[in-house]
């Protein structure tokens, strides 16, 4: 009886996690984001990479840009977006920008297991 319910309580935390990185991601998209942080968070230019920060990181960062007590030589870009964020549209995006890293460390550790060195044909 209590495995049933941990695992129906682990099941609900799963689908509700999904969900908001579902939610971080139409954000991220909606917001505009991708066009100086990349498609996925990666960087572009000189701005900075934020796929696979902490979730307490952007959280933070995002209240900072909010709350106008970060002055940096992007803080007046940053603000306007932060702004029109609730707390929980800033938890969805810090939650879709933090399982970007995942996914990454999911793809490299797929390849190295798929294509051991020195036993692929170099492609």
């Amino acid at each position: 009886m209590k495995k049933a319910l941990l695992l129906s309580i682990t099941a609900i935390y799963l689908l509700a996690q999904d969900s908001n990185v579902t939610q971080g991601e139409q954000l991220y998209t909606k917001n505009g984001c991708y066009g100086c942080h990349g498609s996925k968070a990666e960087g572009a230019n000189s701005f900075p990479k934020l796929a696979g920060k902490s979730e307490s990181y952007i959280i933070k960062r995002l209240h900072g840009y909010k709350n106008g007590t970060i002055h940096s030589n992007r803080a007046d870009m940053m603000t306007p977006f932060a702004k029109a964020l609730n707390e929980n549209e800033i938890k969805a995006i810090a939650q879709y920008i933090h399982s970007l890293g995942k996914k990454k460390l999911f793809d490299e550790e797929r390849y190295f297991q798929d294509y051991e060195i020195g036993t692929s044909s170099g492609s």
